[in-house]
């Protein structure tokens, strides 16, 4: 049975490579130009051999995908600020104070772990592969030290399904192992005869494919919790052997796939380099036109008479050539060629066609702050990155769907596992389901037009409320401050829950009825002792006029 398992899967996973093709040739011109450092995608590699950059004569192509990358991983998924939030499904939990702090723990519990690992680390790399080649693939695993790992996989080793709705549901990923390698992951007992004497013999270093098949598991036993019955499948194969080497399983999809671009029915992505290397190719064809223009204009050709020389003519410094006085005249007969070209006309085409390959790779939005003037205001700048950054809306809505999401909802199954989150509070135990909520400035940039359409309201209110104030009672303030917060991001926790406001609004309440009353007792003795002292002086004018 493993042995047909193992063969129908060698099958199926050759079948998708003969699919990826096409796209692997694609990639392979995209690494060229924008990504020298990434494993070749059609070529071997030996390691530590020079990178190849026969084809570049200007760096534009390799800053831009960096530009791109940090821009993502900086304004998306920050390492050094809180980039989401959890918060229950249940609208009525919204605003039970021991619901949120319980949230924001396992929040923090998350960012602890991210932090911990290396998933920033693998973070760039995968910013980059999918702003470059349209696709990027990430792996979490389990690590008894980190509690997560992360691994950012070349795409030459992976070839993946889409099931009826696009989503990415088989991956089939090859490794090469030694066998020692081999021998301490799946123990003496997987390898084969010829594998284990090259544990300790002088094919050392010989390596041998794997590949790991992970899936959905079609039947299993809901009953039980081994590895063989969880709800992803995970398969080790033997290639060279067609033999099943480990069987196990994962409570939840270990590998994101994010597609910068999507088309129908095309599993791989679509990236902004791809519609930029037409003019990467233009502007590396310019840049080494205009470099011979340069190297003419600095060390011109120049025109010798055929017969003058005694030796071949030299121009390198301080050479010496003998020639015969008598057949030249070294003012005359030698002179530089006219044919310089015009580097000025070059390095403008140069200039054009870098700026177009940025703005293609939207360098112009994450490099913003470098075209805003000092003498804009701070709200006037927010607006304008915020416009340029939704741009990317497409594109971060998908990273945040198929990569991010499952990442923290697999990193919070891991912890929960682990023993590592607090208890979960009673009000949550019927309905324990989440979501995520995205608080990065890229992430907010597509949800600024709430607060903007929000705040606008609020300003009309307000220049109405001059000339009638009773409009303002139309407006629930305690809404409109929890609309403003869940839209900019801030943390819940600075926020009292409606109970707590109730209590302290009726103290308030009380304090100014009591002081009131402290008011009108003082008052009213006031009056009574000015009512007396009145008294008494009218008693004193009446006795004074009778003894008169």
């Amino acid at each position: 049975m493993s042995e047909t398992t193992a063969k129908d899967k060698i099958k199926r996973f050759k079948e998708l490579l003969g699919q990826r093709d096409n796209f692997s040739s694609y990639w392979q011109n995209l690494h060229e130009y924008f990504y020298i450092e990434s494993p070749d995608i059609t070529r071997a590699y030996a390691q530590g051999a020079e990178m190849d950059t026969n084809r570049l004569y200007d760096s534009t192509t390799l800053e831009a995908p960096d530009v791109l990358a940090s821009g993502f991983m900086n304004y998306l998924t920050p390492p050094t600020a809180k980039w989401f939030r959890l918060r229950s499904k249940d609208q009525r939990l919204l605003d039970n104070k021991e619901v949120t702090d319980f949230l924001d723990d396992v929040a923090d519990e998350v960012y602890h772990t991210l932090n911990k690992s290396n998933f920033y680390e693998q973070s760039f790399p995968n910013y980059k592969s999918s702003g470059v080649y349209g696709t990027s693939i990430l792996l979490e695993e389990d690590d008894l030290e980190d509690v997560a790992r992360f691994y950012s996989l070349p795409l030459t080793q992976c070839c993946i399904a889409e099931d009826a709705r696009g989503r990415v549901v088989q991956y089939y990923i090859e490794f090469e192992y030694t066998s020692f390698q081999a021998a301490t992951r799946w123990g003496m007992e997987a390898l084969t005869e010829v594998q284990k004497q090259e544990v300790n013999g002088q094919d050392q270093n010989k390596k041998h494919k794997y590949l790991l098949c992970i899936g959905k598991r079609e039947i299993r036993d809901v009953t039980k919790i081994d590895k063989k019955n969880l709800p992803i499948e995970a398969t080790w194969i033997d290639v060279e052997n067609e033999k099943v080497v480990e069987e196990g399983g994962y409570y939840e999809f270990p590998v994101f796939t994010h597609r910068f671009d999507k088309r129908p029915f095309i599993a791989w992505g679509f990236s902004p380099a791809m519609k930029a290397l037409p003019f990467a190719r233009l502007l590396n064809a310019i840049a080494k036109t205009n470099l011979r223009a340069m190297m003419k204009a600095t060390d011109p050709p120049v025109a010798v008479p055929h017969n003058a020389f005694i030796m071949p003519f030299n121009a390198n410094p301080r050479a010496m050539n003998y020639y015969k006085k008598t057949s030249m005249d070294g003012a005359k007969d030698i002179f530089s060629f006219a044919n310089f070209g015009d580097p000025k006309t070059g390095m403008a085409a140069v200039e054009y066609y870098t700026q177009q390959i940025k703005s293609l790779m939207y360098n112009d939005i994450f490099l913003t702050f470098e075209n805003i003037t000092k003498q804009m205001q701070n709200p006037e700048v927010q607006e304008r990155i915020n416009e340029k950054m939704a741009m990317l809306g497409p594109a971060v809505g998908r990273y945040m769907g198929a990569v991010l999401n499952p990442t923290i909802i697999r990193t919070i199954g891991i912890l929960d596992r682990a023993g590592r989150l607090p208890d979960v509070p009673d009000a949550l135990r019927d309905n324990p389901q989440f979501e995520i909520d995205y608080v990065s400035q890229l992430a907010q940039a597509q949800k600024r037009s709430e607060l903007n359409s929000l705040m606008t309201g609020l300003q009309l209110v307000g220049q109405v409320a001059q000339f009638v104030p009773e409009s303002l009672d139309k407006i629930d303030t305690d809404t409109a401050i929890d609309e403003a917060w869940d839209i900019i991001g801030a943390p819940v926790k600075v926020l009292r829950d409606d109970q707590e406001v109730q209590t302290i609004r009726e103290n308030r309440q009380q304090a100014m009825a009591q002081e009131q009353q402290l008011l009108m007792a003082q008052g009213a003795a006031k009056a009574g002792r000015d009512i007396a002292a009145g008294e008494k002086d009218l008693a004193q004018a009446t006795d004074s006029s009778r003894r008169r």
